[in-house]
């Protein structure tokens, strides 16, 4: 060390200090533990067990895989706050990047973070993290001390490999609750699906295929997400643009999910993820199959909006271009180089105009002619920076009511009366807070009835001087007619 006053001094940050302000990065509960399986997946296991145990202030939850495994070198290094330079290159599938998250995801939950590792030949290695004796000594001080985890790693003891991280003194999730305490039990349990939830969505990529890795939440297997519903036939899957960046090739491909009518209640609420439809629109950034950002427009200019849900666009990016794509700590943000920015803001321009016509027209087929001469019931009117919605007077059954009506000025002074008084603030706040709740035209509707109100139509445009296969090609073009292709072939 260089004496004080020279031109040059090493300080050393204070640890009692330095180890409470890592405590501050930003992880709840579901991105702390996916940060450990993120470890559990680069050493190459292929299951990973998350356990929670109940037992008030003395609660822990343990993450234990059958990966490789490290010896007691590996171990103490991978303890190290920085173990790893984030400028250093990454192998393949290697989901790791700044050498801390084991460290500071732990420290962000509890304040004893132990962890067991064996290989197949060697004995097993234990070392421990105490925040409270760090705090006592000033010291970055290891201790091998695990007894009173031990239990906990029986697990492990069964396995010809693995690592087990026990998470103790829980002071952020349980504090001082009681053994007893239901209701306290109650929440520990509720974050515990979370967690659930959270690896479902976020490494659901990785846990299917021949090379997959089986997730478990105390001894339950843990079904994979399925963001793109690739499964469903509604679902519009369009083109991959593979993007060549520094060398790098970045894989777009997005998808336009179904409208809610053409697929299962139960699907329904699956696809819509643990935030919901709205907040799971837009980019899904991938780092090695490992889900960073689950759906946002990645500052390219747009808010999250009802008519745009419907699309989700996968974005697969190497672990070469973190830097680049300014990757976090926590592996939750992702932001596009300024280079790719325009190429992205194109492909989600489309996407998002097929989501939007889906969410509009129930996802409906029309021919190229009908689809340019399409008619519809209400109209958006823009005047003064303000929208209203009025009645479409040229609509084949309007037009005719108000040219043969007895009280014509009765009838124009009612639908100016309905125009004026439409609910659209409360069907705005209903369809956003209730997302399939909203009623489809003639939904529940007997199909004699649909019938009827077309042959009332087909009536108005033939009397008004059409011939009868044009009056059945127009009525294609009104809006929902086309949604009852089959009962349009029985007009007559």
């Amino acid at each position: 060390m260089v004496a004080r006053g020279a031109e040059q001094e090493v300080v050393p940050p204070r640890a009692d200090c330095l180890v409470e302000s890592l405590r501050a990065f930003s992880y709840e509960l579901p991105t702390a533990i996916a940060d450990l399986v993120d470890n559990s997946v680069s050493a190459g296991a292929r299951r990973v067990w998350v356990d929670f145990y109940w037992d008030g202030a003395e609660s822990c939850i343990a993450v234990t895989d059958d990966g490789r495994g490290m010896t007691e070198a590996q171990l103490v290094d991978a303890m190290r706050l920085g173990s790893t330079s984030p400028l250093a290159p990454r192998k393949p599938r290697d989901l790791g990047r700044f050498g801390l998250g084991l460290k500071t995801a732990s420290f962000s939950q509890c304040r004893r973070l132990t962890v067991r590792s064996k290989q197949r030949s060697g004995k097993p290695a234990t070392w421990r993290w105490d925040l409270d004796q760090i705090v006592r000594t000033n010291e970055w001080v290891l201790l091998r001390d695990g007894d009173d985890a031990a239990r906990h790693f029986q697990r492990l003891e069964e396995l010809g490999s693995g690592t087990a991280i026990v998470w103790q003194n829980l002071d952020r999730l349980v504090g001082g609750d009681r053994t007893g305490d239901d209701r306290a039990q109650a929440r520990f349990l509720t974050r515990a699906d979370r967690v659930r939830e959270h690896l479902a969505m976020i490494f659901h990529d990785l846990m299917r295929g021949r090379e997959s890795v089986r997730l478990f939440i105390n001894d339950s297997l843990i079904t994979p997400w399925d963001p793109y519903l690739q499964d469903e036939p509604a679902t519009q899957v369009l083109p991959i643009t593979r993007l060549d960046f520094r060398g790098s090739l970045v894989s777009v491909h997005p998808f336009v999910l179904p409208h809610h009518s053409k697929i299962s209640a139960q699907i329904l609420n699956a696809a819509a993820g643990p935030h919901g439809w709205n907040a799971h629109q837009g980019f899904f950034v991938y780092r090695e199959g490992r889900l960073l950002v689950p759906g946002d427009w990645l500052g390219l200019g747009w808010a999250r909006e009802e008519h745009y849900k419907l699309a989700r666009i996968r974005l697969d990016i190497p672990n070469t271009l973190d830097l680049d794509w300014a990757i976090d700590v926590t592996k939750s943000r992702a932001s596009p180089p300024a280079a790719l920015r325009e190429q992205l803001r194109g492909i989600a321009e489309r996407t998002r105009a097929a989501a939007k016509r889906v969410y509009t027209f129930r996802g409906a087929k029309l021919t190229p002619a009908a689809d340019a001469d399409r008619v519809f019931l209400w109209e958006p009117v823009a005047k003064h920076d303000k929208i209203r919605y009025r009645l479409n007077r040229e609509h084949p059954l309007l037009k005719q009511a108000l040219s043969k009506g007895r009280d014509r000025a009765s009838l124009s002074a009612l639908l100016s009366l309905i125009e004026e008084t439409v609910p659209v603030s409360h069907i705005t706040i209903q369809s956003a807070e209730n997302p399939g709740s909203m009623r489809d035209p003639f939904e529940g509707i007997a199909d004699s009835q649909v019938r009827e109100v077309m042959s009332q139509v087909f009536r108005a445009l033939v009397s008004s001087g059409w011939a009868e296969d044009e009056a059945r090609d127009r009525i294609r073009t009104l809006w929902p007619f086309e949604l009852f292709p089959a009962l349009l072939e029985t007009i007559r």
